[in-house]
Protein backbone atom coordinates (compact mmCIF):
# COMPACT_ATOMS: atom_id res chain seq x y z
CA UNK A 1 0.00 0.00 0.00
CA UNK A 2 1.57 3.75 -1.22
CA UNK A 3 2.18 6.33 1.67
CA UNK A 4 -0.75 8.58 0.11
CA UNK A 5 -3.13 5.70 0.65
CA UNK A 6 -1.82 5.20 4.18
CA UNK A 7 -2.48 8.92 4.76
CA UNK A 8 -6.02 8.98 3.23
CA UNK A 9 -7.25 5.63 5.66
CA UNK A 10 -5.37 7.37 9.04
CA UNK A 11 -7.29 10.69 7.73
CA UNK A 12 -10.67 8.54 7.54
CA UNK A 13 -10.23 7.35 10.72
CA UNK A 14 -9.57 10.30 12.35
CA UNK A 15 -12.63 11.44 11.46
CA UNK A 16 -14.54 8.52 12.04
CA UNK A 17 -13.17 8.93 15.43
CA UNK A 18 -13.66 12.22 16.10
CA UNK A 19 -17.55 11.73 15.33
CA UNK A 20 -18.16 8.91 17.46
CA UNK A 21 -19.42 8.98 20.72
CA UNK A 22 -17.26 7.43 24.22
CA UNK A 23 -18.60 4.15 23.32
CA UNK A 24 -17.94 4.13 19.74
CA UNK A 25 -14.31 5.05 20.83
CA UNK A 26 -14.07 1.86 23.08
CA UNK A 27 -15.67 -0.37 20.20
CA UNK A 28 -13.65 1.10 17.31
CA UNK A 29 -10.43 0.84 19.40
CA UNK A 30 -11.61 -2.81 20.00
CA UNK A 31 -11.88 -3.54 16.44
CA UNK A 32 -8.59 -1.98 15.44
CA UNK A 33 -6.40 -4.25 18.04
CA UNK A 34 -8.37 -7.15 16.72
CA UNK A 35 -8.33 -6.79 12.55
CA UNK A 36 -5.76 -4.35 12.02
CA UNK A 37 -2.29 -5.68 13.48
CA UNK A 38 -2.05 -3.14 15.89
CA UNK A 39 0.64 -3.06 17.41
CA UNK A 40 2.26 -2.02 14.40
CA UNK A 41 6.17 -2.58 14.41
CA UNK A 42 9.32 -0.09 13.27
CA UNK A 43 11.85 -2.70 11.24
CA UNK A 44 15.54 -3.37 12.18
CA UNK A 45 18.24 -5.13 10.62
CA UNK A 46 19.83 -5.86 14.52
CA UNK A 47 20.82 -9.51 14.82
CA UNK A 48 19.06 -11.16 17.79
CA UNK A 49 21.64 -11.76 19.14
CA UNK A 50 22.95 -8.60 19.70
CA UNK A 51 19.66 -6.75 21.09
CA UNK A 52 18.90 -8.34 24.89
CA UNK A 53 21.83 -9.37 27.66
CA UNK A 54 20.58 -13.05 28.02
CA UNK A 55 19.54 -13.68 23.87
CA UNK A 56 15.73 -13.11 24.82
CA UNK A 57 13.46 -13.00 21.98
CA UNK A 58 11.60 -9.47 22.99
CA UNK A 59 11.19 -7.16 25.71
CA UNK A 60 9.41 -4.77 28.03
CA UNK A 61 9.96 -1.31 29.91
CA UNK A 62 7.46 -0.03 32.48
CA UNK A 63 7.75 3.85 32.85
CA UNK A 64 6.20 5.68 35.19
CA UNK A 65 5.72 9.62 34.78
CA UNK A 66 5.91 10.76 38.27
CA UNK A 67 4.50 14.46 38.51
CA UNK A 68 2.11 14.89 41.65
CA UNK A 69 0.40 18.08 40.98
CA UNK A 70 2.64 19.58 39.15
CA UNK A 71 0.96 18.52 35.83
CA UNK A 72 -2.09 19.66 36.07
CA UNK A 73 -1.61 23.27 36.96
CA UNK A 74 -2.50 24.56 33.81
CA UNK A 75 -4.90 22.21 32.50
CA UNK A 76 -7.31 21.90 29.63
CA UNK A 77 -9.47 19.02 31.75
CA UNK A 78 -10.88 20.94 34.50
CA UNK A 79 -12.73 24.25 35.16
CA UNK A 80 -10.13 24.77 38.36
CA UNK A 81 -7.05 23.29 37.15
CA UNK A 82 -5.12 24.24 40.47
CA UNK A 83 -7.77 22.07 42.67
CA UNK A 84 -7.60 19.12 39.80
CA UNK A 85 -4.11 19.00 40.21
CA UNK A 86 -4.35 19.00 44.04
CA UNK A 87 -6.85 16.09 43.60
CA UNK A 88 -4.76 14.24 41.05
CA UNK A 89 -1.44 14.50 43.17
CA UNK A 90 -3.14 13.33 46.57
CA UNK A 91 -4.20 10.36 44.31
CA UNK A 92 -0.95 9.45 43.12
CA UNK A 93 0.22 9.48 47.13
CA UNK A 94 -2.47 7.16 47.69
CA UNK A 95 -1.39 5.04 44.72
CA UNK A 96 2.30 4.97 44.70
CA UNK A 97 2.74 2.12 47.81
CA UNK A 98 0.24 -0.51 46.23
CA UNK A 99 2.05 -0.06 42.61
CA UNK A 100 5.53 -0.08 44.36
CA UNK A 101 3.85 -3.43 46.26
CA UNK A 102 2.55 -4.71 42.50
CA UNK A 103 5.50 -4.51 40.81
CA UNK A 104 7.66 -5.94 43.61
CA UNK A 105 5.81 -9.04 43.80
CA UNK A 106 6.94 -9.83 40.01
CA UNK A 107 10.24 -8.66 40.66
CA UNK A 108 9.96 -5.77 37.57
CA UNK A 109 11.46 -2.64 37.92
CA UNK A 110 10.11 0.92 36.68
CA UNK A 111 11.84 4.08 35.19
CA UNK A 112 10.53 6.37 37.18
CA UNK A 113 10.43 9.83 35.06
CA UNK A 114 10.28 11.76 37.94
CA UNK A 115 9.77 15.90 37.98
CA UNK A 116 12.55 17.34 39.97
CA UNK A 117 10.94 19.42 41.93
CA UNK A 118 9.87 16.13 43.72
CA UNK A 119 13.07 15.60 45.05
CA UNK A 120 13.66 18.64 47.28
CA UNK A 121 12.45 18.64 51.00
CA UNK A 122 11.53 22.22 50.82
CA UNK A 123 12.40 25.35 48.77
CA UNK A 124 11.78 29.17 49.30
CA UNK A 125 10.29 32.35 46.48
CA UNK A 126 14.11 33.15 45.30
CA UNK A 127 15.32 29.30 45.00
CA UNK A 128 14.14 28.91 41.81
CA UNK A 129 14.67 32.33 40.53
CA UNK A 130 18.04 32.24 38.82
CA UNK A 131 16.49 29.69 36.32
CA UNK A 132 15.22 31.33 32.69
CA UNK A 133 11.31 32.61 32.47
CA UNK A 134 9.03 29.82 30.60
CA UNK A 135 6.88 32.16 27.72
CA UNK A 136 3.61 32.21 28.14
CA UNK A 137 2.27 28.92 25.33
CA UNK A 138 -0.82 26.91 24.97
CA UNK A 139 -0.57 23.36 23.33
CA UNK A 140 -3.24 20.43 22.87
CA UNK A 141 -3.21 19.76 27.10
CA UNK A 142 -2.61 23.06 28.49
CA UNK A 143 -3.00 26.61 28.97
CA UNK A 144 -0.32 28.98 30.27
CA UNK A 145 -1.66 32.50 29.43
CA UNK A 146 -0.67 34.69 31.86
CA UNK A 147 1.78 34.99 35.14
CA UNK A 148 4.71 33.13 36.03
CA UNK A 149 5.40 29.36 35.24
CA UNK A 150 5.71 29.11 39.10
CA UNK A 151 3.23 30.75 40.65
CA UNK A 152 1.77 27.66 41.81
CA UNK A 153 4.93 26.94 43.79
CA UNK A 154 3.37 26.78 47.28
CA UNK A 155 7.74 27.77 48.55
CA UNK A 156 7.03 25.15 51.47
CA UNK A 157 8.06 21.73 52.66
CA UNK A 158 6.47 18.22 51.72
CA UNK A 159 4.85 18.07 55.12
CA UNK A 160 2.95 21.32 54.57
CA UNK A 161 1.98 20.85 50.66
CA UNK A 162 2.55 16.84 50.08
CA UNK A 163 1.16 17.77 47.13
CA UNK A 164 4.06 19.59 45.43
CA UNK A 165 6.54 17.93 47.22
CA UNK A 166 7.49 13.93 47.46
CA UNK A 167 11.13 13.28 48.70
CA UNK A 168 9.47 10.67 51.34
CA UNK A 169 7.80 8.91 48.16
CA UNK A 170 11.13 8.80 46.44
CA UNK A 171 13.17 7.20 48.91
CA UNK A 172 10.51 4.48 49.54
CA UNK A 173 11.15 4.16 45.34
CA UNK A 174 14.84 4.25 46.20
CA UNK A 175 14.56 1.34 49.13
CA UNK A 176 12.04 -0.82 47.00
CA UNK A 177 13.10 -4.21 47.34
CA UNK A 178 13.46 -3.70 43.22
CA UNK A 179 16.45 -2.22 41.88
CA UNK A 180 14.31 0.88 40.70
CA UNK A 181 15.93 3.45 38.00
CA UNK A 182 14.80 7.11 38.24
CA UNK A 183 14.65 9.36 35.12
CA UNK A 184 14.26 12.68 34.57
CA UNK A 185 10.14 14.44 33.47
CA UNK A 186 11.89 17.97 33.64
CA UNK A 187 12.68 19.88 36.69
CA UNK A 188 8.98 21.83 36.78
CA UNK A 189 6.81 19.34 33.91
CA UNK A 190 7.14 22.45 31.10
CA UNK A 191 6.34 21.79 27.51
CA UNK A 192 9.79 20.96 26.43
CA UNK A 193 9.30 21.32 22.38
CA UNK A 194 11.27 23.65 20.48
CA UNK A 195 8.45 25.18 19.49
CA UNK A 196 7.66 26.22 22.96
CA UNK A 197 10.52 26.41 25.19
CA UNK A 198 13.55 28.48 24.33
CA UNK A 199 16.36 26.23 24.58
CA UNK A 200 18.04 28.40 27.66
CA UNK A 201 14.71 27.41 29.65
CA UNK A 202 15.20 23.74 28.50
CA UNK A 203 18.76 24.05 29.46
CA UNK A 204 17.95 25.58 33.37
CA UNK A 205 15.36 22.69 33.90
CA UNK A 206 18.00 19.67 33.01
CA UNK A 207 20.56 21.35 35.04
CA UNK A 208 18.07 22.02 37.67
CA UNK A 209 16.67 18.44 37.95
CA UNK A 210 20.33 16.73 37.92
CA UNK A 211 20.86 19.18 41.17
CA UNK A 212 17.68 18.19 42.73
CA UNK A 213 18.94 13.85 42.20
CA UNK A 214 22.10 14.61 42.79
CA UNK A 215 21.31 16.42 46.50
CA UNK A 216 19.28 13.53 46.94
CA UNK A 217 22.55 11.23 46.81
CA UNK A 218 21.58 9.55 43.52
CA UNK A 219 23.44 9.63 40.30
CA UNK A 220 22.06 12.00 36.98
CA UNK A 221 19.53 10.56 35.17
CA UNK A 222 20.69 8.74 31.65
CA UNK A 223 17.21 8.97 30.66
CA UNK A 224 14.13 11.18 29.74
CA UNK A 225 10.29 11.18 29.67
CA UNK A 226 8.74 14.16 28.12
CA UNK A 227 5.59 15.72 29.82
CA UNK A 228 2.87 15.26 27.79
CA UNK A 229 4.82 13.87 25.04
CA UNK A 230 6.54 17.30 24.20
CA UNK A 231 9.41 15.89 22.35
CA UNK A 232 12.14 18.84 21.57
CA UNK A 233 15.58 20.36 22.89
CA UNK A 234 17.55 17.17 22.24
CA UNK A 235 20.96 19.09 22.47
CA UNK A 236 20.25 19.74 25.64
CA UNK A 237 19.80 15.92 26.66
CA UNK A 238 22.78 15.51 25.13
CA UNK A 239 24.94 17.68 26.53
CA UNK A 240 24.12 16.81 30.27
CA UNK A 241 24.80 13.30 29.56
CA UNK A 242 21.03 11.85 28.87
CA UNK A 243 21.86 9.22 26.43
CA UNK A 244 18.12 7.98 25.98
CA UNK A 245 14.67 9.64 26.12
CA UNK A 246 11.35 8.07 25.40
CA UNK A 247 9.18 8.99 22.44
CA UNK A 248 5.21 8.39 21.02
CA UNK A 249 5.04 8.04 17.14
CA UNK A 250 1.32 7.76 15.54
CA UNK A 251 2.81 5.25 13.05
CA UNK A 252 4.33 2.64 14.98
CA UNK A 253 4.05 0.85 18.71
CA UNK A 254 6.92 -1.65 18.99
CA UNK A 255 10.26 -1.00 18.24
CA UNK A 256 13.85 -1.71 19.15
CA UNK A 257 15.53 1.68 20.53
CA UNK A 258 17.18 3.07 17.47
CA UNK A 259 20.04 6.09 17.17
CA UNK A 260 18.54 9.59 16.37
CA UNK A 261 20.48 12.52 14.10
CA UNK A 262 22.68 13.24 17.78
CA UNK A 263 23.35 10.03 18.54
CA UNK A 264 20.62 9.77 21.57
CA UNK A 265 18.64 6.33 21.77
CA UNK A 266 15.34 6.90 20.98
CA UNK A 267 12.62 3.77 22.77
CA UNK A 268 8.94 4.34 21.35
CA UNK A 269 6.16 4.26 23.94
CA UNK A 270 3.80 1.26 22.74
CA UNK A 271 0.85 1.70 25.39
CA UNK A 272 -0.43 3.00 28.43
CA UNK A 273 -2.20 1.97 31.64
CA UNK A 274 -4.81 4.25 31.60
CA UNK A 275 -8.36 3.64 31.68
CA UNK A 276 -9.73 5.77 28.70
CA UNK A 277 -12.84 3.27 28.10
CA UNK A 278 -14.81 2.63 30.90
CA UNK A 279 -16.65 0.37 29.07
CA UNK A 280 -13.92 -2.59 28.88
CA UNK A 281 -13.42 -5.04 31.10
CA UNK A 282 -10.57 -6.32 33.07
CA UNK A 283 -9.96 -8.64 30.73
CA UNK A 284 -10.69 -6.11 27.40
CA UNK A 285 -7.39 -4.22 28.91
CA UNK A 286 -5.53 -7.53 29.99
CA UNK A 287 -5.56 -8.78 26.87
CA UNK A 288 -4.81 -5.74 24.38
CA UNK A 289 -1.48 -5.39 27.08
CA UNK A 290 -0.39 -9.02 26.69
CA UNK A 291 -0.94 -9.11 22.97
CA UNK A 292 1.74 -6.04 22.75
CA UNK A 293 4.03 -8.31 24.92
CA UNK A 294 3.80 -11.44 22.73
CA UNK A 295 4.10 -9.14 19.27
CA UNK A 296 7.43 -7.66 20.58
CA UNK A 297 8.40 -11.37 21.66
CA UNK A 298 7.77 -12.37 17.30
CA UNK A 299 9.15 -9.23 16.35
CA UNK A 300 12.13 -8.69 18.03
CA UNK A 301 11.02 -5.77 19.60
CA UNK A 302 10.58 -3.72 23.03
CA UNK A 303 6.83 -3.48 24.26
CA UNK A 304 7.15 0.09 26.70
CA UNK A 305 4.56 0.74 28.74
CA UNK A 306 3.73 3.84 30.50
CA UNK A 307 1.72 4.83 33.11
CA UNK A 308 0.84 8.05 35.73
CA UNK A 309 0.60 6.15 39.20
CA UNK A 310 -2.58 8.87 39.42
CA UNK A 311 -4.24 6.43 37.27
CA UNK A 312 -7.72 4.96 37.86
CA UNK A 313 -6.98 2.35 40.90
CA UNK A 314 -9.27 -0.13 39.49
CA UNK A 315 -6.66 -0.18 36.71
CA UNK A 316 -3.85 -0.78 39.46
CA UNK A 317 -5.84 -4.20 40.80
CA UNK A 318 -8.10 -5.36 38.21
CA UNK A 319 -5.80 -5.42 35.35
CA UNK A 320 -1.69 -4.37 36.56
CA UNK A 321 -1.40 -7.52 38.32
CA UNK A 322 -2.06 -10.05 35.33
CA UNK A 323 0.00 -8.16 32.77
CA UNK A 324 2.65 -8.31 34.93
CA UNK A 325 2.25 -11.83 35.89
CA UNK A 326 2.25 -12.64 32.23
CA UNK A 327 5.93 -10.48 31.70
CA UNK A 328 7.78 -12.59 34.51
CA UNK A 329 6.06 -15.74 32.99
CA UNK A 330 7.59 -14.84 29.59
CA UNK A 331 10.65 -13.78 31.44
CA UNK A 332 11.40 -16.77 32.89
CA UNK A 333 10.95 -19.05 30.31
CA UNK A 334 13.95 -16.93 28.57
CA UNK A 335 11.58 -15.40 26.16
CA UNK A 336 11.30 -11.72 27.07
CA UNK A 337 13.64 -8.88 28.78
CA UNK A 338 12.40 -6.37 31.18
CA UNK A 339 14.48 -3.88 32.41
CA UNK A 340 14.47 0.09 32.30
CA UNK A 341 15.76 2.93 30.11
CA UNK A 342 19.04 3.20 31.09
CA UNK A 343 19.55 -0.56 31.66
CA UNK A 344 19.03 -0.90 27.91
CA UNK A 345 21.08 2.29 26.71
CA UNK A 346 23.94 0.77 28.60
CA UNK A 347 23.71 -2.53 26.78
CA UNK A 348 23.22 -1.35 23.10
CA UNK A 349 26.07 1.32 23.27
CA UNK A 350 28.33 -1.61 24.84
CA UNK A 351 27.59 -3.87 21.93
CA UNK A 352 28.17 -0.70 19.56
CA UNK A 353 32.04 -0.14 21.53
CA UNK A 354 33.33 -3.70 21.05
CA UNK A 355 32.73 -3.88 17.32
Amino acid sequence: MSGGSLSLIRKGYSLLRGMLPLSGKASLTKLVYVFSGKPFVKDDKISIEDKFPNKERGGAIFSADFEMAWAFRFTKEATDPYEFALKKARQERANLPLILKKFEEHGIPVTWATVGHLFLESCQENTHGWMKKMPHFTNRFWQFTAGDWFDHDPYSNFREAPEWYAPDLIKAIRDSRVKHEFATHTFSHIDFSDKNCPVEVADDEIKASLEAINSFGLPGPVSICFPSGSWGNVPVLKKYGITIYRRKLKEVQLAYPYYDDLGLLVTLSSDAFDRSYPSWSSCDYQKRYMKTIDKAIKTNTIAHFVFHPSMDPWMINEVLPKVLGYAAAMRSQGKLWIGTMGEISRHIRSKKSST
